[in-house]
């Protein structure tokens, strides 16, 4: 496989992982908010507040999207430059040595 390759499957590979990691905080943030009754924050990513309302609870959530993009554009970084730095490493030969 060639480095570009690599490095465009690094980068797809981060986009889903950043998405995931975002979908993730974002429950997180909630099942806190949630369980304590009071505001849970995610500090320019997301907010969650618990309440009632009509006798239901309810969630108030406030995503910031430009957080979210922040952590996905983070997670493809991290990704292409660990797969970069795995093909410029030097292939170890098998035999004695």
């Amino acid at each position: 496989m060639n480095k570009t390759s690599k490095v465009i499957g690094a980068a797809v590979g981060g986009v889903a992982v950043g998405v995931a990691l975002s979908f993730i905080l974002c429950v997180a943030t909630s099942v806190i908010a949630i369980s304590t009754g009071s505001p849970a924050t995610i500090p320019g990513v997301f907010t969650a507040t618990a309440g009632t309302e009509n006798g239901a609870l309810a969630l108030e959530f406030r995503p910031n999207f430009a957080g979210i993009v922040v952590v996905i554009v983070l997670s493809v970084l991290i990704s292409v430059v660990v797969a970069v730095r795995n093909s410029n490493a030097s292939p170890r030969q098998a035999g004695p040595h």
